[in-house]
Order: C-alpha cells, then sequence, then structure tokens
C-alpha cells in the first residue's frame, strides 16, 4: 500500500506505474468511506498486489484517512506492507535536494510549548520548550505518545537496498542551488553532492518551518527525544499521525507495525545557503527541487515495490523480523521503548479492544494506562500533574 499525500505525489505512481510491469493501478477504484473529500478512493492492481492512497496534506488529514482505511472492510491489511512516499525538506547536513531518505524514527518536533522568538531571553537558541519543562531542549516530562515512533529497522535496510538500484534523476538548477552551500564545510559536504539514497530520520510539523535556528533546534530535539539515536535529515507534515493510525491498528490486529516504511525525497532545503536570508531562502528562491523529488520518489519507490513483490514467497510473505524496539514511546504493542521513560504496559502488547472487557484504557492487570501515564507525570511535580 503506497501512502501519498497530496496529488503530485500520488499521481506520478499513476503516470510511471505501466511502465513496471506490475499491472494497472488504476484496475479497482474502491470508494472507502472517511477518506479524504479530495481523494475519496483507493487505487489497486487487478490483483490487489500493490494499491496506492493518497491521504491528504497535514496531520490531520492523514490521520483520518488511514482510520478510514484501516476500519475499512473492503481491504485485508494484515499483511500489508505500507510504503509512506512523500516529498519533503532536506537537512544539507545529511542529503540533498532530489536525495531518498529511508527513516528508522519520526519524531513529532513540534509538540512543545513555543514563546515568541522576539521575547527569548539572550542566550536562547529557540522558543520551543518541551512540555513540563522550563528551558530547551530537556526531555519532556509530559508525553502525549505519539512524539517518537520507531520502525522496523531491518525493513528499512532491506527497502533501502532495494532503491540503491533506482536511477535518480537530477537537473541543472538544483546543482547550482547546491554549490551555494559549498562554503560551509565538510560538516554539509552531502549538500552539494548528486542525490542519493540515505538512512536518516524525519521530523512531523503542521507547521512548513523554514530557516537555520528552527531547523537546528528540531534537529537536536530528533537527537534528544530518540536518546540520541534518531538523525533529522527529512522534515514531513503526515508521518507520526499516519503512524499513529497504523499503532492502533496494529493493537487491533488489522495491520502490522513491522511491515511500515517511511521513505521521503528531498524537495527544497530546510536552511538557506550563507548568502540567502531564512524569508529569502522561503519565499524568492526557486530551488527547482521538486520535479526530481517527485520522480525520485517513484524511480525509489518502485524498486522497493518490486523487491518485495520478487521476493514475496522466500523472504517477505512471512515477515521481516526486527532486530529493534518498534512502535511509539507509549510501548503499546509491547517490548520496551529505547527512548522516553519506557512502557507504560509492563512490556506487553495491548490487548484489541475487544479482549479489555469493561476496563477503561486497562491494561493485562486491569490498571488504567490513563492513571499510569498520569503517576509518571506527577513524579515531575506541578507542572508535569497540571500540564503547564
Amino acid at each position: 500500500m503506497v501512502i501519498s499525500m497530496f496529488e503530485p505525489e500520488g499521481q506520478i505512481w499513476h503516470d510511471k506505474f505501466p511502465q513496471s510491469g506490475l499491472g494497472n493501478l488504476s484496475s479497482q477504484a474502491i470508494a472507502t468511506p472517511g477518506l479524504s473529500m479530495l481523494f475519496p478512493r483507493v487505487f489497486c492492481t487487478q490483483t490487489g498486489s500493490v494499491c496506492q492512497l493518497t491521504v491528504g496534506e497535514g496531520e490531520i488529514n492523514s490521520a483520518v484517512s488511514m482510520t478510514a482505511l484501516v476500519l475499512s472492510s473492503s481491504f485485508n491489511l494484515t499483511q500489508t506492507y505500507f510504503l509512506l512516499a512523500g516529498i519533503a525538506g532536506v537537512n544539507p547536513r545529511y542529503a540533498t535536494i532530489g536525495s531518498v531518505a529511508f527513516a528508522r524514527y519520526a519524531v513529532q518536533v513540534a509538540l512543545q510549548y513555543e514563546i515568541d522568538s522576539r521575547s527569548l531571553p539572550d542566550d536562547w537558541p529557540t522558543g520551543y520548550i518541551p512540555y513540563g519543562r522550563a528551558h530547551p531542549f530537556e526531555y519532556p516530562c509530559i508525553t502525549y505518545g505519539t512524539e517518537v515512533f520507531e520502525l522496523n529497522a531491518n525493513l528499512r535496510d532491506a527497502a533501502h537496498a532495494f532503491a540503491q538500484r533506482a536511477k535518480l534523476q537530477d537537473a541543472e538548477e538544483p546543482r547550482s542551488y547546491r554549490l551555494l552551500y559549498s562554503d560551509l564545510g565538510s560538516s554539509y559536504r552531502m549538500a552539494v553532492m548528486p542525490p542519493s539514497v540515505v538512512k536518516c530520520d524525519s521530523a512531523t510539523s503542521d507547521v512548513y518551518y523554514s530557516g537555520g535556528r528552527l531547523a537546528q533546534a528540531f534537529e537536536n530535539t530528533t537527537a534528544l527525544w530518540t536518546n540520541g539515536t534518531g538523525v533529522y535529515c527529512m522534515s514531513a507534515q503526515e508521518d507520526n499521525a499516519t503512524l499513529e493510525v497504523l499503532v492502533r491498528a496494529a493493537i487491533e490486529g488489522l495491520v502490522d507495525f513491522s511491515r511500515v516504511i517511511a521513505m521521503r525525497t528531498g524537495s527544497n532545503f530546510d536552511r538557506p545557503p550563507p548568502s540567502r536570508s531564512d524569508w529569502e531562502h522561503l519565499t524568492h528562491t526557486d530551488q527547482n527541487g521538486f520535479h526530481i523529488a517527485i520522480a525520485n520518489l517513484y524511480a525509489a519507490g518502485i524498486q522497493v515495490v518490486r523487491g518485495i513483490l520478487t521476493d514475496w514467497n522466500c523472504t517477505f510473505a512471512r515477515g521481516v523480523a526486527p532486530a529493534n524496539y518498534i512502535g511509539d514511546i507509549f510501548g503499546s504493542l509491547g517490548g520496551h521503548p529505547d527512548f522516553g521513560f519506557g512502557s507504560i504496559t509492563g512490556g506487553r502488547k495491548l490487548r484489541a479492544a475487544g479482549s479489555r472487557g469493561g476496563q477503561r484504557g486497562g491494561n493485562q492487570t486491569g490498571v488504567s494506562l490513563a492513571s499510569v501515564e498520569m503517576a509518571r507525570r506527577r513524579t515531575f511535580g506541578v507542572k508535569g500533574a497540571m500540564k503547564m
């Protein structure tokens, strides 16, 4: 199941898929209640081996459309691989315009307090402050459960290997713009390179941010919230919302969360080169990365799809077992998160709704998970308990 976010990301699959030899992606157009008014159908090949859905842009659209998909009686998604495939802003420290990134972590970086940047203390680099804290770059003591998702690293590596087979597109205008970053030294060497396939992580924010201070703040947030493991290289507006739906669906046995791949292609840099202001970089400079990002989204994505289908019987039908923790910050799917404050379920996977009996939000011991989470907040004092 290919998940696109807006029209160009979805249309490239329909334009190019006939050349793949894998069938007609428009053979079936399945109307599904609850999908976006703009994109009310799921498209599938005749065999149903490949499908594509455009969920709409932003966290709300993504969450609502994905919920409609996983609850639809038209689909059995228990063995489905999900390829989240969208364009993104790109961190010039780790990739460049047109590059393809596969993530292990998705981090909801803007889920914080924010103070107007014009009234910050002189020594503060950002106005973002984690919930329940008083200073930037501390671990939040109030968590909603969607801050960090960790995906199957073994599957990520397999998808990365398949995508390496792709011939990525480039263009003269992006090449010229990349050169503006050449004066920033070796830490920005990836910015001036041609597009490549990389492994690094995505940040989710409904706000389309741009600028050096914001990008650096969210780069630091990604590292902090993943206990130093995550490397932020792509900015997105939907990934954490999509992944939250898939975690909840996995609890109910509707999907297999170990079969989720997050892929983003860079259409623009998230911060300007030295010769441009933040404002100029966002509003007045055409980086000309959109078209190659869309093209490379399909070029890399179709290799992942083809690889999974080709190796289905010998590898992918039974699944790719994760060697790392997978799931959310609460430990909802079982196991112990290697980030955050640990599992609130005692390491056990939550039971499906139908098997929980009358216990509201309960775990296997009958203790309300909401009570467990609030008790954890209270250990941090008044600010933790009162969300302030």
